[in-house]
């Protein structure tokens, strides 16, 4: 589906959700040995309804509206951690060896651009995300916590709701 802005609409995610994350889900969840999993989502304009992201044992739920000081800590430390790891792959991706064309080789990085993919980025960020340590992970988690219920009930519902809270700053652990 051609989208002339690059912005993403509900077409697209739904399109992305369908065919792109509830199967890489459902194949994790089968290798993992997990029964459901969760996609958290804000409140974004392009985000469908919760009704038309149904899939068999994937829960989409919204974060309540006002959470973003809550979700901050995933910025500062999960995705910048990521983004670190993306970023320190570059370099290394950057050709170093000559070139028949004179001009690219004493310019790696004009070579390295016109050879670098969509795919290569994505791959990268990839690599950057399965690289972020464990430990921020739950360090986030840990700070999301308190507004999470029904987390540990080992009933078989599907409901985990997010408690609607007032944003206030999250101490730093």
């Amino acid at each position: 589906m051609h989208q002339e802005s690059a912005w993403m609409n509900s077409s697209l995610f739904l399109e992305w959700f369908h065919d792109c994350f509830v199967p890489e889900v459902k194949k994790n969840l089968k290798k993992l040995e997990l029964k459901k999993a969760i996609l958290l989502m804000d409140n974004a304009t392009a985000h469908p309804d919760v009704e038309t992201l149904k899939a068999e044992n994937i829960t989409c739920i919204f974060m309540p509206s006002h959470t973003t000081t809550i979700l901050q800590p995933m910025d500062q430390d999960v995705i910048e951690s990521m983004k670190r790891r993306y970023r320190k792959q570059l370099p290394s991706k950057l050709p170093f060896e000559g070139d028949d064309d004179e001009e690219e080789a004493a310019c790696p990085i004009v070579q390295f651009s016109k050879a670098l993919t969509l795919k290569d980025c994505v791959n990268m960020i990839n690599e950057g995300w399965e690289s972020v340590p464990e430990h921020a992970l739950k360090r986030f988690w840990r700070k999301l916590a308190p507004y999470l219920e029904n987390l540990d009930q080992s009933n078989d519902s599907d409901s985990v709701t997010i408690r609607d809270c007032n944003p206030a700053p999250i101490s730093i652990l």
